[in-house]
């Protein structure tokens, strides 16, 4: 006997086993394309550090080289992303028509780079810009390990691919509402801002256990910026793997109390890191290169003042969006 869906508040459970199979296939697969375009996101700012840290000290010509040279890493970063969007694609499964366009859209996009990056580095082989195919710089493959990275991902496109030219079936997996057409633009761009973000937080509390200073008197804002991050990353996590796997109905209840609960919790590490930062203006610079490596090449607190709110703004438009719906749930009637 199948679950009730709406009895037990998730998506997932009034599937059948080859549906939940689907459905844990693509948790996974999506979980998995999260974490790496999390480490080549850092990888793309590093080299974007880089870049701007030559400018900044006068040399545009050696921020240029670099540039040329740590292609395949920006692009690499874009490649892996095409493939989470083709995973997400099937993960919200909004309808059959919506599934098929998108995913074969970012699989194609994820192909294309793949094949340039391989292409570029053949150039860059032949051409001297690479003096070997194992520089040694910045990885020890490099850029070997890009070729190999990218020719991955075109396997992984051409398999998505596959799929939707001999399956005639659609995915079975479960369906989630689709985005509000009202306002999409402006919606998905805040979204991809709101990843964006998410990725950083994710990397910059996993890299912070290996390159933050814990000494020196920089305990509080070391603790600080670990905080930041990890809001970051679970305002995003905890939006799509628990939220968007509730039922339409359960949304509705949980969202004000999810804005309840964030909110004190947002808003006091928000306090925690401006007083930390307070007692350690130079803490961005001499602490968090590891994961503000923007701010530090241009001398600015940019990455953290964009990351240190999101948290707090996302749990706000929770308690705003919990409260609408609350006043606009239909009431019983009294005596009923």
């Amino acid at each position: 006997m199948k679950n009730d869906p709406d009895r037990n508040g998730c998506v997932l459970s009034g599937l059948g086993s080859k549906q939940k199979k689907q459905a844990i296939g693509v948790l996974i697969a999506l979980a998995f394309f999260f974490v790496i375009s999390a480490f080549t996101f850092m990888n793309f700012l590093y080299c974007l550090s880089d870049c701007v840290g030559s400018i900044v000290c006068g040399s545009p010509d050696v921020s240029l080289r670099d540039a040329l040279r740590s292609l395949p890493i920006f692009l690499s970063f874009f490649m892996t992303l095409s493939g989470l969007m083709t995973v997400h694609t099937f993960y919200r499964n909004e309808s059959p028509d919506l599934l098929r366009r998108r995913a074969k859209k970012h699989a194609l996009i994820g192909i294309c780079f793949g094949v340039f990056i391989i292409v570029y580095v053949i150039i860059g082989v032949i051409s001297g810009r690479y003096l070997s195919i194992t520089e040694g710089a910045p990885s020890a493959l490099y850029p070997l390990d890009a070729v190999l990275y990218s020719l991955g991902s075109i396997v992984f496109g051409v398999c998505i691919l596959r799929y939707f030219r001999k399956t005639s079936e659609p995915f079975s997996g479960p369906s989630r509402a689709p985005i509000p057409k009202r306002f999409r633009i402006l919606r998905c761009t805040v979204r991809s801002l709101w990843l964006l973000i998410g990725l950083y937080g994710f990397c910059g509390f996993f890299y912070s256990f290996f390159i933050l200073d814990f000494s020196a008197g920089y305990q509080a804002y070391t603790a600080a910026a670990m905080l930041v991050s990890l809001g970051a990353f679970l305002s995003v996590a905890v939006w799509e793997l628990y939220y968007n796997n509730l039922t339409e109905e359960k949304r509705r209840a949980a969202a004000l109390p999810l804005g309840l609960i964030s909110l004190p919790l947002s808003a006091g590490v928000m306090i925690f890191y401006l007083l930390a930062l307070k007692g350690n203006l130079d803490g961005p610079s001499n602490v968090g290169f590891g994961i503000i490596p923007i701010a530090y090449a241009s001398g600015m607190n940019v990455s953290m003042v964009l990351v240190v709110p999101v948290p707090l703004i996302v749990s706000v438009t929770a308690l705003i969006k919990g409260i609408y719906r609350k006043a606009k749930a239909p009431h019983p009637e009294k005596g009923a």
